[in-house]
């Protein structure tokens, strides 16, 4: 009885420390994450990266392929910013037969979490993508566009203030 006392003692006590982590919003500081891309590489986020364009379903996923058709295959790279693609929930044979293959198809770069652990504190991305804006990991902005052209101007570098 005294052990079952003391565990449920320590149970409650460690509960806020077992907690899940928030979901990552303005002044989050991302870890630098290792994925790999579609065809296996790895690749890293890290402070070298501007923005994180994110999603967990198709339909998030057509926005980001409907704003690199309007934009350019080099959306990304001139942006420096990075799509990462969350699959945990696709059927593995689904993911195998078709998704990947098409995936390796595109003619840029996706960082591909299969398993989701990587990125779970990572906000929204099912419907609308999610874009966070970062400045050397540190979370400055997070919007979910709902358009190509909103998530082309969420990516893109604000302009710089005109001087006279």
């Amino acid at each position: 009885m005294r052990t079952a006392l003391s565990l449920a003692l320590f149970l409650v006590a460690a509960a806020p420390t077992v907690a899940l982590a928030e979901p990552y919003a303005v002044g989050s500081v991302l870890p630098r994450i290792e994925l790999p891309d579609q065809h296996g590489e790895a690749r890293v986020i890290d402070d070298t990266v501007r923005a994180v364009v994110f999603s967990r379903d198709m339909k998030a996923g057509d926005v980001v392929k409907a704003a690199v058709a309007k934009s350019g295959p080099e959306l990304f790279d001139r942006n420096g910013s990075v799509y990462v693609v969350d699959v945990k929930g696709m059927p593995a044979i689904i993911r195998t037969l078709f998704a990947m293959p098409a995936m390796r198809r595109r003619p840029y770069k996706l960082l591909v979490d299969d398993e989701g652990t990587k990125t779970v504190d990572f906000p929204g991305g099912a419907t609308y993508p999610t874009v966070l804006v970062l400045d050397k990991l540190r979370v400055t902005s997070v919007s979910y566009p709902t358009t190509p052209e909103e998530l082309i101007l969420a990516i893109e570098p604000a302009a710089p203030a005109a001087t006279k």
